[in-house]
């Protein structure tokens, strides 16, 4: 896993399953069209990586210069992602170690608002009976965590169909990798 562009620019992300645990990592081309679609310059934009797992998505939202919310809930996972934060002198990143369905009210309750959003949860996990990524994304969209005209893009399943709408987040597009669909989302508040 390597930084595409930007300040960390052909930086490798160091991960071992063994030390970190066994998760599914974006796809090169996911990421790649991801960061096509958000450009090379990031700066002055408020990033949000709610499942960061190795970290991937969130340390390219801040090579690219996004001010960026790192949250991790696995202690193994955080420690490591605290070590790459450390030896990379990449002091500016919140890095949060809490349940994203835990942040997600801490983050309304501190009015804090994003730019851009990513959620990938691991594909298996059920809260409350629904598939994770759908509960999070619910609860996101009723928590209006987005700026005016904010991004959210849903990494999910391909066979899981996620609503149109949300809320005051409506899809913009859809586009598969394989097994797996990126949804994007766009705050339509005005």
């Amino acid at each position: 896993m390597r930084i595409i562009t930007g300040l960390l620019k052909g930086r490798t992300i160091p991960y071992n399953p063994r030390q970190q645990g066994d998760i599914r990592l974006t796809s090169s081309l996911l990421k790649e069209a991801l960061f096509a679609m958000l450009g090379p310059d990031l700066h002055d934009q408020a990033f949000l990586d709610l499942c960061a797992g190795c970290g991937q998505i969130g340390l390219e939202a801040h090579s690219r210069g996004a001010r960026v919310v790192l949250n991790e809930p696995n202690r193994q996972r955080a420690a490591h992602l605290e070590t790459i934060c450390r030896q990379w002198e990449l002091e500016d990143i919140d890095l949060r170690r809490t349940w994203a369905q835990d942040l997600i009210p801490d983050l309304q309750e501190q009015n804090q608002r994003f730019d851009i959003a990513y959620l990938d949860p691991p594909y298996r996990d059920l809260l409350e009976g629904q598939p994770l990524v759908l509960a999070l994304l619910h609860c996101f969209a009723a928590a209006d965590l987005l700026t005016p005209a904010g991004l959210l893009f849903v990494q999910h399943p391909r066979q899981l169909d996620l609503p149109a709408e949300v809320d005051q987040i409506a899809v913009l597009r859809r586009r598969d990798y394989g097994n797996t669909t990126l949804s994007s989302y766009q705050n339509i508040a005005c």
